[in-house]
């Protein structure tokens, strides 16, 4: 859609002087004068929606980025001939879903050419962006009109929170040696641990522990073990201040994948983790949607449990 701007009220002003000038100058300039300043602003408005509607454009932003990072979203602009756009007004929209804000940016840029042009993106705090360009405006030469063509560009980045400790760390060493639980092995078998008890009938010979039992008026057996709780949940449970809880889930989670200990992070869902890919991935689908409070768990099951409030880190 074209449509007129302010400055057309200037070119109209300019065009009513040189009408008069044309009735009190008696000549050949005066006409051809008038003749110019009519004929300028359509070969003017010509000129410039051509290569407005050749345009091309593409946006581009990085894939991930750390809170308060400097990063920029790339407008891409390709298609145009030899004459670049006179000025070129774009409008974004910046969705943060994990925060629920929104924000507009508008930009306006003069002589655009075939190039990138660059927005800066609001990383103040984590969470899943998504940027939409909603509309671009281009002008003539003169200024006099403009057309505003509706787009459906899209782009997405995730702001990852930085990797920081708590003031009091939790010795992950203790914590994890202290808080395994063992259980006889289902039907027996081969394991690491074991235990040692009087034979029962069903035993099967080879669980007998035969040097020990000849030492002693009564049969041994070795029990294997395994553990009753395997589990490791980190809890999300308030995000606190600066995203400082962020920032100590993501650290509590890179350090259990450092010791080659797998966990869960329990947020919005469950995100299983192995290894730092994972942990990556789980902390980035959790800054994707809201979340209000952490979703139910199995804790009969959980070898432990830490409970991330803020800065605060407790172990249950």
């Amino acid at each position: 859609m074209i449509y007129p701007t302010l400055g057309l009220l200037s070119y109209l002003v300019i065009l009513a002087a040189v009408y008069l000038f044309r009735l009190a100058y008696i000549g050949w300039v005066g006409p051809l004068f008038l003749t110019f300043v009519l004929a300028g602003p359509g070969l003017m408005l010509l000129l410039s929606i051509l290569p407005a509607l050749r345009v091309r454009l593409a946006l581009k932003l990085p894939k991930s980025c750390t809170r308060q990072e400097e990063v920029w979203a790339s407008l891409q602009v390709r298609g145009l001939g030899l004459l670049p756009l006179p000025c070129l007004k774009v409008c974004l929209e910046t969705v943060n879903r994990f925060t629920g804000e929104t924000q507009i940016t508008k930009s306006t840029f003069r002589n655009v050419g075939n190039g990138e042009y660059l927005f800066p993106l609001p990383t103040q705090w984590c969470g899943d962006l998504r940027v939409r360009l909603l509309w671009t405006e281009s002008r003539d030469l003169l200024g006099l009109f403009a057309w505003r063509r509706k787009s459906a560009l899209k782009a997405g980045c995730t702001v990852l929170p930085s990797v920081k400790a708590p003031s009091a760390p939790p010795d992950l060493e203790t914590v994890l040696s202290t808080s395994v639980t063992l259980k006889p092995k289902y039907g027996g078998g081969y394991s690491e641990e074991h235990d040692l008890r009087e034979y029962r009938p069903g035993d099967t010979v080879n669980s007998i522990h035969w040097k020990l039992s000849s030492k002693t008026d009564q049969v041994i057996v070795r029990e294997p073990l395994v553990n009753a709780n395997t589990e490791i949940f980190l809890v999300l449970s308030r995000v606190g201040l600066e995203d400082r809880g962020l920032e100590v889930l993501y650290w509590l989670s890179l350090e259990l994948c450092r010791m080659e200990q797998a966990h869960t992070i329990v947020a919005d869902q469950l995100y299983a983790v192995g290894n730092e890919t994972e942990a990556v991935e789980a902390v980035a689908g959790l800054l994707s949607r809201p979340m209000d409070e952490p979703c139910s768990y199995d804790a009969s099951r959980a070898r432990c449990v830490f409970l991330i409030s803020g800065e605060e880190v407790r172990v249950k």
